[in-house]
């Protein structure tokens, strides 16, 4: 701004009211320059971009002739990144008999024209290798020093005898070009040239094959199949990138649009490059098939399991069964830390399964009590295993449920004999003691408690009764201590197949009975889940073993025993019916 508007004249009134007036105009005229500048600085750093994140274009910047800039087709190109040889000079790589005009091209030099500069030469890349590369330079200021930019492209080597000449307009792709499938359009999506590579892998792809002169809106399937293209190629013509995925028979290639700009900036058109990714989706989908498996047995398991982040323990995933134990109420357990639900002091355990997971690569059954948020002291037995989700390391910790036989006081029956002979154990009321499930003792109390819950909060209620067909048989056959391991192995497997929201009782001999919060059509469907995993289990060698299964459906006209007696009815129908299937009572009509 001129010094004369900042001193104020000596004369007051319309001297300064002109002055006033002056200097509005000029800071008017001031800052409708700062926009134009600004605007065109956008357009610049927008065309940059564009190049920079170009697939087929290499983008550098040079100063001194050492490489400061190289954007991610640069690198490919050369074959390492820059921030492994950083600053390094360019004819270091450029094959000796070009290393003289490289030279040149990269001097600074007053009065050349944008792009004016533009060579040919060879390159030596990293594996030996010698690719030509086509280049343009302009100067510019990058970081307060005069640099070069360079834009250039990877081209077919020339024949023999032909003569490498410096061309000053630039003509584009090289048609014949085989490995280069790429592609420019103007505005309207009419080819106005491409590769050969690009014709080739291409003709598949669409309605007829592209050729110069024709739209390439034209050439695309009707409805849904062309939209992700048409959309894309909106995208490119607005300034920005896109990507999509295009299939070819039993290939898979990744289509990269990009925006063409003109000399004034503007966008004059699309440029389309093809990557083949065949193999890359293979992987992927292969991976995401592993996920998607792991994740359904993570789900089905009856184990207490959840995904947490390594360092503070914050819950990444669960299965049902956390979910359901945990918050039965339907809360997301996601986001949130083992610590702030009060669960496990996940603190003071991280050396432990640190050092665990150090030595033996995972850590198994250490125990631990957790406090669910009912206030309630769960024991079960830790299990930490590592894994890597989303590309960063995650702990899959099992908690595993542990019985714990109720405290009994001390009675005067269970005084020492005074002759001090050793009095046998007194066995636990309502609980079996082979297995530490209930027995029918205590089933009957469960039994009562669950049937006025469900009566309390209208919700569902089903008991599967189930018997071993030919269990007497079984026993004697097994004797006592193939018998006990027989039924420990029962208990099991039926374990692993109902939620932990289940109850599980033996009422004596081959029979059980399982209580869950189901519908009948549901835990019918439980229940012959059960019958085919036994029937298909090998518990003793050379023979099967098979059970019936009777199911019915809580009503709240029903009492404990009419809700018993209808079970033990189905129960007696499926073992009339030759045994190993499962029978659900009718309802009441």
């Amino acid at each position: 701004m001129s010094e004369s508007f900042d001193k104020p004249l000596g004369n007051e009134g319309t001297d300064s009211v002109n002055f006033m007036i002056q200097k509005t105009i000029r800071l008017e005229k001031e800052a409708a320059r700062w926009k134009r500048e600004e605007t065109a600085l956008r357009d610049m750093e927008r065309r940059y971009l564009a190049l920079s994140e170009n697939p087929v274009f290499l983008l550098a910047i040079l100063s001194g002739g050492r490489v400061t800039y190289l954007n991610g087709r640069a690198e490919a190109f050369f074959g390492f990144p820059l921030r492994e040889r950083p600053r390094f000079l360019l004819t270091d790589y450029v094959a000796p008999g070009y290393c003289v005009e490289v030279e040149k091209l990269l001097e600074q030099a007053g009065g050349d024209e944008l792009w004016e500069r533009r060579f040919s030469f060879p390159v030596l890349t990293e594996g030996g290798a010698e690719r030509w590369l086509d280049m343009a330079v302009t100067p510019v200021e990058y970081r307060g020093e005069p640099s070069m930019l360079a834009v250039g492209y990877e081209i077919p080597a020339p024949a023999e005898n032909e003569p490498v000449a410096e061309t000053k307009i630039p003509a584009g792709f090289s048609c014949s070009a085989d490995n280069l499938l790429a592609a420019v359009t103007d505005r309207d999506c009419i080819l106005q040239f491409m590769t050969e590579g690009f014709r080739r892998e291409a003709a598949p792809m669409w309605n007829a094959p592209p050729e110069t002169g024709l739209s390439m809106l034209e050439l695309l399937p009707e409805g849904d199949r062309g939209l992700p293209f048409r959309l894309a190629v909106e995208k490119a013509l607005s300034g920005e990138g896109a990507e999509i995925g295009q299939e070819a028979g039993d290939r898979f290639f990744s289509i990269s649009f990009a925006p063409v700009f003109s000399p004034d900036g503007q966008v004059s058109g699309v440029s389309l490059v093809l990557c083949e990714k065949t193999g890359q989706r293979a992987a992927e989908r292969k991976v995401r098939a592993e996920e998607e498996k792991f994740r359904r047995l993570f789900s089905l398991v009856s184990d207490l399991g959840i995904i947490v982040t390594r360092d503070e323990g914050r819950i990444i995933e669960c299965n049902r069964a956390f979910h359901e134990k945990v918050f039965p109420s339907g809360e997301r357990a996601e986001g949130k830390t083992l610590e702030e639900l009060g669960l496990l002091p996940y603190g003071a355990l991280k050396n432990t399964l640190y050092s665990g997971i150090g030595e033996k690569g995972s850590v198994r059954e250490l125990k631990q009590s957790i406090t669910l948020p009912s206030g309630e002291d769960l024991p079960v037995l830790l299990s930490a295993i590592p894994l890597e989700r989303g590309g960063r390391q995650v702990l899959l910790l099992s908690l595993r449920e542990t019985v714990v036989p109720p405290a009994r006081a001390p009675s005067a029956e269970a005084a020492p004999d005074p002759s001090g002979e050793k009095a046998p154990p007194e066995r636990s009321r309502g609980i079996d003691e082979l297995l530490g499930i209930p027995d029918r003792e205590g089933f009957g109390r469960l039994l009562s408690t669950e049937m006025e819950r469900a009566g309390r909060y209208r919700g569902s209620l089903s008991v599967i009764l189930m018997d071993i067909d030919g269990f007497r048989e079984l026993m004697e056959q097994a004797g006592e201590d193939g018998g006990k391991k027989f039924l420990r192995d029962f208990f099991t497997a039926v374990k692993s197949r109902i939620r932990p929201t289940d109850f599980l009782a033996r009422l004596g001999g081959g029979e059980f009975a399982v209580l869950t919060p189901m519908s009948g059509y549901l835990a019918h469907q439980m229940a012959d889940k059960i019958r085919d995993m036994v029937c298909h289990s090998h518990f003793f060698p050379g023979r099967g073993v098979f059970c019936s299964f009777g199911v019915c459906e809580y009503r709240r006209e029903m009492s404990n025993d009419e809700f018993l007696k209808r079970a033990g009815i189905a129960l007696r129908e499926a073992k009339r019916a030759g045994g190993n299937r499962a029978v659900l009572a009718p309802p009441i009509p």
